[in-house]
């Protein structure tokens, strides 16, 4: 039977090696997403015959899996999990499912599975270029928000890379921040954990400045050597061009030796879609959910 246990930093090469094969555009084969949100999601993982089996439950009746990922007797490994998910008497799904493993489960276990595409859970994906750049007629209006925040803040804002000396300062802010709105509270653990383990995760952040305080905030890592995710972004609402302005900076300095920039999904949340869909992504990951018939 499979034994699933709670992620912790040493799994991360472990991990990684599975996650490294091949770039899928999808946040949740990102080592670093996954640990810092495994409190939240109370994400396990087991592995077994070569293959990594990922878990994580939420506030309703489901647990979620990924797809196993491994060399070897795929087929087995699957029915290891429906063995397991039976034998627990689990009410669950396969989540984050790309093309290939959706092939695969329909290969293996013809008319077994039911797929719905995910579109909350889709990744936006840009060209690092473009959102430094900001050119182009679409981004025209982003651009406009920088040239009026730097006319404003003229000689007032500065923008600082993440480091031991402003780490306090960058979650103080996320609490701050978090305060104003509930729903985001798991995502201050997230943060907690993020910084908390900022140099052995790889962690590369940057802190937007007006007349010395903190208007904004960001992290991310690459998941891959040619993409940066963006695991959490936070500006002041009431500061016109703030958003705009850590999202050009954090790419312009920390994004150099990277071609993609994945911003992650937008759970559902209109306002959230809205602002991800203005950057015009160059594509959003296609996946699936996936439960037995």
């Amino acid at each position: 039977m499979l034994e699933f246990k709670p992620i912790d930093i040493n799994d991360k090469e472990l991990i990684e090696a599975h996650f490294k094969k091949e770039n899928h555009f999808l946040c949740e084969y990102s080592f670093t997403d996954i640990f810092i949100w495994s409190k939240h999601y109370n994400t396990m993982y087991a592995e077994s015959d070569g293959f990594l089996y990922i878990k994580s439950s939420s506030d309703d009746e489901y647990e979620y899996y990924t797809v196993p990922d491994g060399e070897g007797d795929f087929k087995r490994a699957v029915e290891k999990l429906l063995d397991y998910t039976k034998e627990k008497g689990e009410k669950w799904l396969f989540v984050s499912i790309y093309d290939k493993q959706k092939e695969k489960l329909e290969e293996y276990f013809p008319g077994r599975f039911e797929f719905e595409e995910n579109r909350d859970n889709a990744d936006y994906v840009y060209l690092a270029e473009k959102l430094a750049t900001l050119s182009g007629k679409k981004l025209h209006k982003k651009k406009n928000h920088i040239n009026k925040f730097m006319k404003e803040y003229d000689g007032r804002w500065s923008y600082e890379e993440l480091n031991d000396d402003n780490i306090k300062e960058f979650f103080n802010y996320q609490v701050e921040w978090c305060n104003l709105d509930n729903q985001f509270l798991g995502e201050l653990g997230a943060a907690s954990t993020a910084l908390k383990n900022y140099k052995a995760l790889g962690i590369v952040g940057g802190i937007l400045r007006i007349d010395g305080k903190i208007a904004a905030v960001t992290l991310g890592s690459k998941s891959f050597d040619d993409t940066m995710i963006v695991h959490i972004e936070k500006a002041d609402h009431n500061i016109n061009g703030a958003y705009q302005m850590i999202n050009q900076q954090f790419v312009i300095h920390s994004c150099k030796d990277v071609k993609y920039v994945d911003r992650e999904e937008d759970m559902g949340i209109e306002g959230l879609r809205k602002a991800k869909e203005s950057y015009y992504p160059e594509f959003t990951t296609l996946n699936y959910t996936g439960k037995l018939k």
